[in-house]
């Protein structure tokens, strides 16, 4: 998908003469998550840049009171869990305007985007290292191949809407390192677990965009 993406982008600087040219910003609002692209039109080609961003935040705390075996005695105790989770999705694109009726003008898109994930958390106020490391051997990335109309207000500003197909992977890779007993030698052995995992969705997806070109 990348080879197509640069393919486009030299096509356009070889086949067409950038005479008229613009800068490009966009917003696609949503339910989930919101978009916003800034671009360059040269001619029929906007290739563009992308930016979303997630926060998820969650605290859990419990208070009461339980046995301590050391002391002897009925105690007061907290327990709190403190987690948070970022995702960075920035993106790289290109939209290839392809007809013109009137004021709409029918166009065909391609996006790559490699979202970033990062992640803490802590319980009783220390940090947990093992959960970072699972953030960590987390990798995604994701692209979308669509087909969408603009209709133009005027030469500046357009209502655009996209139909396409998403899609989206996911690899996880982990390693741990365990004690094993063996029988034959009657000695405990270090031996290291490598774990891996793949996921893939193919969803289609509808998007309503806001364009304005200056």
């Amino acid at each position: 998908m990348k080879k197509v993406f640069l393919s486009l982008v030299l096509i356009s600087l070889l086949g067409f003469s950038p005479v008229y040219c613009q800068f490009s910003f966009g917003v696609s609002p949503g339910i989930g998550f919101n978009s916003a692209y800034f671009g360059y039109k040269m001619n029929k080609l906007v290739p563009s840049i992308g930016f979303q961003y997630f926060n998820a935040n969650m605290k859990f705390e419990e208070t009461g009171r339980e046995y301590d075996n050391t002391l002897h005695q009925i105690v007061d105790y907290t327990d709190n869990t403190v987690q948070s989770i970022n995702l960075f999705v920035p993106s790289f694109g290109a939209k290839y305007f392809i007809a013109q009726q009137n004021k709409v003008q029918a166009y065909v898109s391609l996006n790559i985007s490699k979202p970033i994930l990062k992640g803490k958390l802590k319980e009783n106020d220390v940090m947990n290292d093992d959960f970072k490391d699972e953030i960590n051997g987390i990798s995604l990335w994701g692209g979308e191949l669509g087909f969408g109309m603009e209709y133009f207000f005027d030469e500046n500003f357009s209502l655009g809407g996209e139909f396409g197909l998403r899609y989206l992977h996911l690899k996880y890779n982990n390693s741990n390192e365990i004690t094993v007993h063996n029988q034959n030698t009657g000695q405990n052995e270090n031996v290291e677990i490598k774990t891996e995992y793949k996921l893939s969705f193919k969803p289609t997806y509808t998007r309503i965009s806001l364009n304005y070109y200056f």
